[in-house]
């Protein structure tokens, strides 16, 4: 619809207020910097939506919220790097250099000092905002990398080959899907598991590919009973048997670690860990300590180290935290983290004994990236540190000596940490039965250091995927200019444990929004801002969350709850559960959160908990934003919601942007997207200020 028309009938609506955040007007002019790919994604306009902003030549870094200006060179160029993937093993850290192309680099690891990132060497010209890449193998015989990767955004993804001589990328598969793959350990042998069909229930078998001549062989198939998922896919030491992940009838909640014995004439699968046992997603460590093959899986309510034997065929667990631990081998020792989003604790673990050795405690979220022989890396993120990245050298049962080794300069992190960061518990509506008492949500504040004017404060709420301990550049520009973010982690989060993590399965659009509802009435006491100046944020499930907590029925699950939420800013949600259930590559995912569609009871239970059941009840201005090429959370999502919101005359701003998938890659309308945000903001608080 052409966005003239658009304004005409709004104004006539008497939203004239809001027509500069539904795009009838383009937002100041900004130059684009480079960055990390941003929460809620960079704009281009699609056929018959709103225009976003025009890339202008020879325009500047700022955006405007009301007067204030905010330089976002900052955050989105302090820092050029990203997507860090150490090889210890071979001494190569491999990184994007960020920009409005993203370069992939490769860098010789030093043995001691600071890692030097403008000196590693470009070793593809491929512009990888335009493409995903989830996984790089360093394979160092043949001097080339091994990508888990698509072509284009969409997700397809298959296996190619970078040499690094040369620079020539080239594909290897040509399947609907790969989930993951795996290499022998004398690197001659790669094992990968490709899936059939573009909607389910899919076909998925392993093969094996030898890596020198290109011939594979299909071994064994999954079945309706076992189905084969998303895994790192581990070879025994002597080549001869593999071991994955499977599903137990796709059921996300009854992960399976399964064996194949290569030598078999006709290979079967069978299972290691136990079918009676409630587990998500096992995950296989790579490197063998004798016979045994390590991996965590959280079969006690949290994810712990266990160890399997496959002369003996026997199991048993190595930790007991009651926080989930992530862990790579060292050596014939183990480092691993476990943590929740209130902090985290290193630690060094003799996996023989089950002895803890030593145990180091951080303040923010350490993540383990890579460890080998007595060196592991590690990275640490909060809401006030951007990034540090230490490399460890382990001395017999010490975690030994942490370098430094990537610090931003400390001038660079005050400019760009705006917010002040408190952690805030909030009550929502039911008991923690294992307390008795009121359950207690964890959550950040992150408030402005250099707050606005009362007329222009406003709030927002991410509505999934909240409540973690990292730095959001997101967050942070939102404080820049003045605006306050609650970031909860509300039911269904991860990083406490199996329980919480489970509360919302089946519950999908239930139970979790109530906990954002009692996140905006705590959002409200707190800060003394009205409704209309309180609204939600998020992307895929939060973008689901957001448009579900705008149109929320007030009887779902007989909570009889509501609250006037006052705005709204979705990225690459999801409308209509069946339809996104019957499209996406990950159904597996919806049936675990809202139900199986063949089943009566739990599709009426899906088409009532879907936002395009009740776009009547939208009374809150909406953006929403979705990569054409979206194949996980495919981009009719949100155009049909769009759609039958412009049909009802509800305040809606669609944005396509052209060519990208789920995550927005590539940078050149950042610093506009982020003016067409603001611009929304504004226009809310100004109608907001009119209506007290």
């Amino acid at each position: 619809m052409p966005a003239m028309n658009l304004c005409a009938r709004e104004a006539a609506l008497g939203l004239a207020s809001l027509l500069l955040a539904l795009g009838c007007a383009p937002p100041n002019a900004a130059t684009p910097y480079p960055s990390a790919a941003p929460e809620f994604g960079s704009a281009t306009p699609a056929p018959d939506t709103e225009p976003a902003a025009t890339a202008q030549p020879e325009v500047k870094g700022i955006a405007n919220y009301f007067d204030r200006e905010v330089d976002l060179a900052p955050f989105l160029a302090g820092f050029p790097y990203g997507r860090m993937r150490p090889n210890l093993e071979t001494g190569k850290l491999f990184y994007y250099e960020l920009g409005e192309q993203y370069a992939l680099k490769m860098l010789d690891i030093p043995a001691s000092g600071a890692w030097d990132l403008t000196a590693g060497k470009s070793i593809s010209d491929v512009d990888w905002s335009k493409r995903s890449l989830w996984g790089i193998h360093h394979h160092e015989d043949s001097n080339t990398l091994w990508l888990h990767a698509d072509e284009s955004n969409d997700e397809v993804m298959n296996l190619w080959t970078l040499d690094l001589g040369s620079g020539a990328l080239e594909q290897v598969t040509h399947h609907d899907y790969v989930y993951g793959l795996g290499f022998s350990e004398d690197e001659t042998q790669v094992a990968y598991l490709p899936r059939k069909g573009k909607k389910a229930p899919f076909s998925t078998c392993l093969r094996v590919r030898d890596v020198k001549s290109g011939e594979e062989r299909e071994v064994v198939c999954d079945s309706p009973d076992l189905t084969f998922t998303w895994s790192d896919i581990r070879f025994a030491p002597d080549g001869k048997e593999v071991f994955f992940n499977a599903q137990v009838k796709g059921d996300r909640t009854k992960g399976q670690l399964v064996r194949v014995d290569l030598r078999k004439k006709t290979p079967k699968v069978q299972l290691v860990t136990d079918t009676k046992v409630s587990r998500n997603s096992p995950s296989p460590l790579e490197g063998w300590l004798g016979n045994e093959l390590l991996y965590t899986a959280n079969d006690d309510g949290f994810s712990n180290l266990y160890a399997y034997d496959r002369v003996t065929k026997k199991t048993r667990q190595i930790t007991r935290f009651k926080e989930d631990l992530s862990a790579e081998r060292s050596g014939d020792k183990v480092v691993g983290v476990h943590k929740t989003p209130a902090g985290s604790t290193v630690v060094l673990i003799d996996p023989k004994s089950s002895k803890v050795l030593e145990t180091r405690k951080f303040p923010g979220s350490v993540s383990l990236s890579d460890a080998h022989g007595d060196r592991a890396y590690l990275t640490q993120t909060s809401p006030d540190i951007y990034l540090e990245g230490y490399s460890m050298r382990r001395g017999g049962t010490s975690l030994g000596d942490m370098e430094t080794v990537l610090a931003l300069d400390p001038e660079l992190q005050e400019r760009i940490v705006a917010c002040k960061a408190s952690t805030v518990k909030i009550p929502t509506f039911d008991k923690d039965p294992k307390t008795g008492k009121t359950r207690q949500l964890h959550a950040f504040l992150l408030e402005p250091r250099d707050p606005v004017p009362e007329e222009q404060r406003m709030a927002m709420i991410t509505a999934f995927y909240g409540g973690s301990n990292g730095y959001s550049k997101f967050d942070n520009i939102m404080c820049a200019a003045g605006l306050t973010v609650l970031s909860p982690a509300v039911r269904g989060s991860s990083g406490f444990g199996k329980d919480f993590y489970s509360l919302n399965d089946k519950d999908l659009g239930g139970d979790e929004i109530v906990d954002v509802l009692y996140a905006a009435r705590w959002l409200e006491e707190h800060t003394g801002l009205s409704p209309r100046r309180i609204g939600v944020k998020g992307g895929s499930h939060g973008g689901y969350a957001t448009m579900r907590a705008l149109t929320y029925p007030a009887a779902t699950n007989g909570r009889n709850e509501s609250y006037p939420l006052g705005f709204g800013m979705a990225h690459a949600g999801f409308s209509d559960i069946k339809t996104f259930y019957d499209a996406t590559n990950i159904p597996d995912w919806v049936a675990l959160e809202s139900g199986d569609p063949n089943v009566a009871s739990e599709l009426a239970r899906m088409k009532d908990r879907s936002p395009m059941q009740h776009v009547d009840l939208l009374r809150a201005p909406l953006l929403l934003t979705h990569g054409s090429k979206d194949w996980r959370v495919p981009v009719d999502e949100s155009r049909q919601f769009a759609k039958a919101a412009r049909e009802l005359k509800k305040p809606v701003q669609y944005v396509e942007i052209d060519g990208q998938g789920h995550h927005i890659e590539g940078l050149k309308l950042q610093v506009q997207v982020y003016q067409a945000r603001f611009d929304f903001l504004a226009a809310v608080a100004k109608a907001a200020a009119a209506a007290q």
